[in-house]
């Protein structure tokens, strides 16, 4: 496979070879999408967030142009999502052998809080053909289970485990997964602590099998390793308390990134698609384990400068917050990092970099969620976009 070198930076009216030019999320947000672009050129590892809901569509057409910009003017050769890593595997298993991968399948991939929204859909070809040419690669970060239509993730793999087991363990263990995927648990006999402790047995055992499995190949055993570890990192967090739970989320995460970069050449650089609170360079105060120990602070701790976070966040319009449900951002104070920021301007969009956020010390902001807290934000992000209005995305269900 072939990568684009590390470290090249070119300018922003050129492409690199066989690149297609894009065009801004809107005419409007292009003096902030370049600014962006270039803050975001010379980093190693760019991590974009956006707000936790994940329901913000003008961030999101925004985000689909950057990326596109970081992967052919910058010489990105990794996108990786806060999506589930097995799924992705199987993605590229069968990019590998050449099979016909459809950019739905690459949405699927991806998952449901992306892949019904037409702002995103665009990313999908884009990243596909760049993938089965070699240029880029594709991974999912999380070891969330039970997404909507991951048919490998929720069937296909527990098919795949199981087998490596003799009867009557094998059909045990398939039943006890296939309860967990689909909390298919009735109300009489609700998931418990043993329902738990059988799950794990079974993976260790699958671990073992597959351990001493001679017959397969030496990438797919490895792949089929991870899989399971990560799958028992996530059952292992069934029972943790919710602030627990989140914190030993974005660690499973990192592992996840971490192996996936032994995977990859010495130089190579990568796009982290997630949510602001995953990516900053330490978690929300009034997030997870409030010690800040979250993916970007590790990411940071282990690239330095070489990492970037961005953030997002609007003085205005409205967002999506579930099926039917699309709330009014909260008014933004007129000493907030967004009102500060679009302050005598008349663009729909404005970024701030790094040394412009220190500057501005400890102020309101709502860049983890449609709420205002007050913080140094310089401490959490590298660089933010504001724009004037934000609007909930198109569903194209």
């Amino acid at each position: 496979m072939s990568y684009v070198l590390f470290g090249v930076l070119v300018a922003f009216t050129a492409c690199l070879p066989g690149c297609t030019q894009t065009a801004p999320s809107s005419p409007e947000d292009v003096e902030a999408l370049n600014a962006a672009t270039r803050a975001l050129c010379k980093t190693q590892v760019a991590m974009v967030g956006e707000i936790a809901t994940h329901g913000d569509g003008h961030t999101l057409a925004f985000k689909v142009a950057l990326v596109e910009r970081l992967v052919d003017q910058c010489g990105f050769d990794t996108v990786l999502f806060e999506a589930n890593q097995e799924e992705f595997i199987h993605l590229n298993q069968r990019l590998r052998s050449e099979s016909g991968v459809t950019s739905d399948e690459l949405l699927t991939a991806v998952g449901g809080i992306w892949r019904f929204y037409r702002e995103f859909q665009p990313l999908a070809p884009f990243l596909l053909t760049r993938a089965q040419a070699g240029r880029v690669v594709l991974g999912g970060l999380d070891d969330q289970l039970g997404q909507l239509g991951q048919d490998y993730a929720n069937i296909g793999l527990v098919t795949e485990l199981t087998n490596l087991l003799q009867e009557p363990s094998r059909q045990a263990c398939s039943s006890a997964l296939h309860k967990r995927i689909y909390s298919a648990y009735p109300e009489s006999a609700p998931y418990s602590e043993a329902d738990r402790s059988q799950i794990v047995q079974c993976l260790t055992a699958v671990q073992a099998a597959s351990r001493a499995d001679s017959a397969a190949a030496a990438l797919a055993k490895q792949e089929r390793q991870e899989m399971i570890s990560a799958t028992l990192r996530r059952v292992n967090r069934d029972f943790q308390s919710e602030g627990e739970s989140m914190a030993n989320r974005d660690r499973s995460m990192f592992e996840t990134f971490e192996w996936l970069q032994g995977r990859l050449p010495k130089k190579h650089k990568v796009i982290v698609w997630a949510a602001t609170v995953h990516i900053a360079k330490r978690g929300s105060p009034v997030w997870g384990d409030r010690a800040g120990t979250n993916l970007g602070s590790f990411i940071h701790h282990r690239y330095g400068s070489h990492a970037q976070s961005l953030g997002f966040s609007a003085v205005a319009g409205s967002f999506r917050r579930g099926r039917g449900n699309f709330p009014t951002l909260p008014i933004a104070p007129s000493d907030s990092v967004e009102g500060l920021a679009l302050q005598g301007t008349a663009a729909s969009a404005v970024y701030v970099g790094s040394k412009q956020l220190a500057a501005m010390g400890e102020r309101p902001g709502a860049f983890f969620v449609h709420m205002y807290q007050t913080l140094k934000w310089s401490s959490f992000l590298d660089g933010v976009v504001v724009f004037r209005t934000e609007r909930p995305p198109t569903d194209s269900r």
